[in-house]
């Protein structure tokens, strides 16, 4: 009876192997190597940040997604190279917050995350198809707007180099926002970024962006390669500051030239007057607007227009407020000034428009904007358009 239980262990055993050595054999591996980098991402400056007196600035981290996107120029050709998928061109790969936070390696079927290091980086591993690549990273927070898998999923798999279309991926300027109300720390969170090839000598990033992916090539002391990701906060912060006491001047017999100014409204242009009603209410910014602004000859503006209302009759003499809009890479903006005054019992309303096209490359991620408008007792046109020649940057 032992000898017979014997025999059948042996041919079920025999079985199994027969079994695994032909799915191997149908299913053979990808040819891929590891490429690795260094990874950074916002910190929170809630306790390290001083606002305005009495104002919350809201500057904490608030994101519970990050995407690796690799972008392929070429991928490499041989007889003895294995690609499941050649004609896939953009790959992705999203951690989670809480994969982030762990602080202990985090696998992925493909790639790692190790937790941060004494100065905060991460290193990030992902085995990828032989070739020549770009990475890009962003954190976000699913649904408020910005589907990025979806939209990358949707990027044509026909062998191409579609890095044009990272520049291009857009996100809109709703993002983070419910019933008119902007959730300031999600929208400021988003940040985004790519991977630039490191000096080991000087530990200074170069502008080289294309990551060769090959056999090996991080064995050899003369070929391995450094790179680094920081991302940085995409959103750009606008704090217009209004003051119309200055039009309450006297002429030279004592009189006031205007009995009163107000500013009923104005308008923030992130189009050009031209493409502005081809866009819808806010537009978009780009995720990458400085690559697009860098690597796009022939830009085209995304961004739209947002009206401020003054409803109270002080903020109609003076006021303070905050806009955050996505750059889009394309033009700087226009602020359009509504002007109510009335003077000798004659009302009139006067359009003043601060164009910012001297500005180079427009507005930028990550900056806070001051912009103070001091309104005069002058005359103006009915219409009137003033260029800003000089920046205090």
């Amino acid at each position: 009876m032992n000898h017979i239980t014997k025999y059948i262990f042996a041919i079920l055993s025999l079985i199994m192997l027969a079994g695994c050595s032909e799915k191997d054999e149908v299913r053979p591996m990808d040819t891929l190597a590891p490429i690795s980098l260094t990874l950074s991402v916002p910190a929170d400056k809630t306790n390290t940040r001083v606002g305005d007196p009495g104002a919350d600035t809201n500057d904490k981290v608030d994101w519970d997604r990050l995407t690796i996107i690799v972008a392929y120029k070429e991928k490499a050709q041989g007889d003895e190279i294995i690609d499941g998928a050649p004609q896939k061109m953009v790959y992705y790969d999203t951690y989670t917050k809480e994969e982030f936070d762990r602080g202990t390696l985090v696998t992925h079927p493909t790639s790692t995350l190790s937790g941060p290091d004494a100065n905060g980086f991460r290193t990030y591993t992902m085995y990828l198809p032989l070739g020549t690549c770009c990475v890009y990273g962003v954190t976000y927070s699913s649904g408020q707007g910005l589907n990025l898998e979806e939209m990358l999923d949707g990027i044509a798999k026909d062998g191409q180099d579609h890095n044009s279309d990272i520049y291009d991926l857009q996100i809109s300027n709703d993002y983070a926002h419910k019933n008119g109300a902007i959730d300031i720390a999600k929208f400021i969170s988003v940040a985004t970024g790519y991977a630039l090839k490191l000096d080991p000598k000087t530990q200074i990033l170069t502008n080289d962006r294309d990551i060769k992916v090959e056999k090996n090539i991080n064995a050899n002391i003369n070929t391995k390669q450094y790179w680094r990701m920081v991302l940085g906060r995409l959103a750009a912060k606008i704090d217009i500051q209004w003051d119309a006491k200055g039009a309450y001047e006297k002429d030279k017999d004592g009189n006031l030239k205007y009995t009163n100014v107000k500013v009923s409204q104005f308008t923030y242009h992130g189009a050009s007057a031209d493409a502005e009603s081809s866009i819808s209410g806010s537009g978009k910014g780009r995720l990458f607007p400085t690559l697009y602004h860098q690597e796009v000859s022939s830009r085209t503006s995304v961004s739209g227009h947002t009206i401020f209302v003054n409803t109270s009759e002080i903020s109609k003499r003076n006021g303070r407020v905050y806009h955050y809009t996505f750059p889009d890479g394309a033009i700087p903006p226009r602020l359009t000034f509504l002007l109510d005054t009335e003077k000798d019992g004659t009302k009139k309303p006067y359009n003043v428009t601060f164009d910012m096209s001297n500005l180079k490359d427009g507005f930028i991620p990550a900056r806070w904007y001051k912009i103070n408008v001091k309104i005069s007792g002058t005359q103006l046109k009915r219409e009137q358009n003033i260029t800003i020649n000089n920046f205090n940057i």
